[in-house]
């Protein structure tokens, strides 16, 4: 199959010129291929469920593993994956980054999914309900301090005038917005600058990996609507679910790599990386360890 893939510039190039007022998003990088493989996946069930023209932007480390897909690319070198993670401190402010890179593409609307979420129905529904007003994420995951021994309850202990440029007091009960699904408005672009200025400010005075999501959801909650996702998926976020699903993600381009784009995109939909209640519920149970990646280096 050789289908050829639609490079943008690289991040921060002025002159690219996008041509559709939405866009879909997937981040793929680092030394596992689990993820460039996950983001091809997710990629193929989009524009199988998809019913419109849009693209589906990929920001990758690997642009060569995505060359026979109709996806544009955003390449992303080491020094600027080392910048966006402070310097690999901080690995989730990449999201942020990629956001704000894209926005400034002159897209109206994109939708951003992690590379472990697999749509299950057609993405517009969530991307549709994006406005200059209203933000889509994934889920509200309840006040950031629910837990009693959430890190978020120190935010009580920091000065009050920590943000005021900002207009912003971060509160412990704040919601906390998972991030996993980002529907954002190029209205919103401030609103992501703001969020940066967030995570930054509070990296090394909060100690939890959720700053990002958090940072987002309260800079948008400032100016705009936060609402969740309708959207349908399968998710593989835990680390038994994610070995389960990279496993038939492996077999899935074992079996199909070299097939017609719209042979992929049907076998694509077929595949179910839902791992069986039985399954789970034993792992849980014996707390059995989730096992390593295929290695995907073998499929490229």
């Amino acid at each position: 199959m050789e289908i050829g893939v639609g490079v943008l510039g690289a991040v921060h190039d002025s002159t690219v010129e996008q041509r559709s007022s939405q866009a879909y998003v997937i981040i793929a990088y680092g030394n596992g291929l689990g993820y460039h493989y996950s983001a091809i996946f997710a990629g193929l069930l989009i524009s199988a469920y998809k019913d419109d023209a849009s693209p589906i932007v990929i920001y990758t480390d690997r642009p060569e593993l995505f060359r026979n897909y109709p996806f544009q690319i955003v390449p992303i070198s080491p020094q600027q994956i080392s910048d966006w993670s402070l310097e690999g401190r901080y690995w989730f402010r990449i999201k942020n980054r990629v956001m704000h890179d894209v926005l400034d593409r002159g897209f109206e609307r994109v939708l951003y999914i992690d590379s472990d979420i697999a749509f299950t129905g057609n993405p517009n529904i969530d991307i549709g309900r994006v406005t200059p007003g209203r933000a889509v994420l994934f889920r509200n995951e309840g006040r950031a301090n629910r837990s009693p021994k959430s890190h978020y309850r120190g935010l009580a202990g920091l000065p009050k005038d920590l943000f005021a440029d900002d207009d912003l007091v971060l509160s412990p009960s704040a919601p906390l917005w998972s991030s996993a699904v980002m529907g954002l408005h190029r209205n919103m672009r401030a609103s992501v600058e703001c969020a940066d200025r967030v995570i930054r400010g509070l990296f090394g005075k909060v100690d939890t990996h959720t700053l990002e999501q958090f940072a987002l959801g309260v800079a948008l909650a400032k100016d705009h609507q936060v609402v969740p996702s309708y959207g349908s998926f399968s998710i593989f976020s835990t680390s038994r679910t994610r070995a389960f699903a990279r496993r038939r993600i492996f077999e899935f381009f074992q079996r199909n790599r070299a097939a017609p784009l719209g042979v992929q995109m049907a076998e694509a939909k077929r595949l179910s990386l839902r791992q069986p209640l039985g399954t789970r519920v034993i792992g849980r149970l014996l707390e059995l360890k989730a096992g390593p990646d295929p290695d995907f280096a073998t499929l490229s």
